[in-house]
């Protein structure tokens, strides 16, 4: 059941905030990095799971660039440090050129998969090319450069809304209880955390997001923002009054932020509102 749930928060609540998997590497420009995977940022869940991270993304491109299991799965040179399984797992339906399209395109487009999908397991610096297609030069058709696999750092919980009644330990609980510190930083592990806390039936709203990232020490710290239920009002015969929104408070859905996420005072509603980030800074 609790896998089900889950699964469930996962195709929900990641498909409007986490498909900003694409973090662009350190020292990389926004433009240089977004560009290529918006295709891929812009799709559903992909339904594929790889070390218990259900990743997101598209598989075929064109009517001719498709994953076919009967074709020759493609050369890939530079993913040699994952373990077999996982090596596997993520090389498994890359899109391949089935019919007479632009071979280099579907490459470009496989490497924008297997890119999407290594950041989302934790190499937020990971970046993958097709192989310059030099005559009488042999190499594989991706060219794979992982860098680092980066680690949960410090769990933090913050509060959007005034008036905290929840003591933020238990919030804190309830997240190791899914993800301890040191574990690789995955989509999926936001996702548990996201499920464990929305599980406690004490807020309306809860984001999951990446803090700032320590390139150095290679983690990234996780932050958790509730918005919680308003206290119930004493019954009462005569009639409730409508419901006015107070300032600084905007309507919020739940979301999980992969690369952080952004707050700005929206004139119009007279509230501040938060979105994720398209790309980690």
């Amino acid at each position: 059941m609790r896998h089900l749930f889950v699964v469930r928060s996962f195709v929900s609540v990641l498909a409007c905030a986490l498909l900003c998997s694409c973090v662009t590497s350190h020292g990389a420009t926004a433009s240089e990095d977004e560009g290529p995977l918006k295709s891929f940022l812009d799709s559903g869940p992909s339904g594929l799971v790889c070390d218990e991270t259900r990743l997101v993304g598209a598989t075929s491109f064109s009517e001719t660039c498709l994953p076919t299991k009967n074709a020759p799965r493609l050369t890939v040179a530079g993913l040699e440090p994952p373990p077999e399984p996982l090596r596997e797992c993520v090389l498994t339906s890359l899109p391949v050129e089935t019919g007479g399209g632009d071979t280099t395109a579907c490459l470009q487009g496989a490497a924008q998969v297997l890119q999407g999908r290594l950041r989302q397991l934790g190499w937020l610096e990971a970046s993958v090319a097709p192989g310059s297609g030099n005559p009488g030069v042999s190499e594989a058709q991706l060219q794979v450069h992982l860098h680092s696999r980066y680690q949960v750092g410090v769990l933090r919980v913050e509060y959007s809304d005034e008036g905290r009644r929840i003591d933020p330990e238990r919030i804190l609980v309830k997240a190791r209880a899914a993800v301890r510190e040191g574990s690789w930083y995955t989509s999926g592990a936001l996702a548990e955390i996201h499920a464990r806390v929305f599980q406690m039936k004490k807020f309306r709203s809860v984001w999951v997001y990446g803090g700032e990232i320590d390139f150095r020490n290679k983690v990234v710290p996780v932050i958790i923002d509730v918005w919680e239920k308003p206290r119930k009002p004493p019954k009462a015969k005569r009639p409730r009054p409508e419901h006015v929104r107070q300032p600084e408070q905007c309507p919020r859905r739940d979301a999980i932020c992969f690369n952080g996420r952004e707050c700005s005072y929206d004139r119009e509603m007279r509230c501040i509102v938060c979105y994720c980030r398209s790309s980690s800074r």
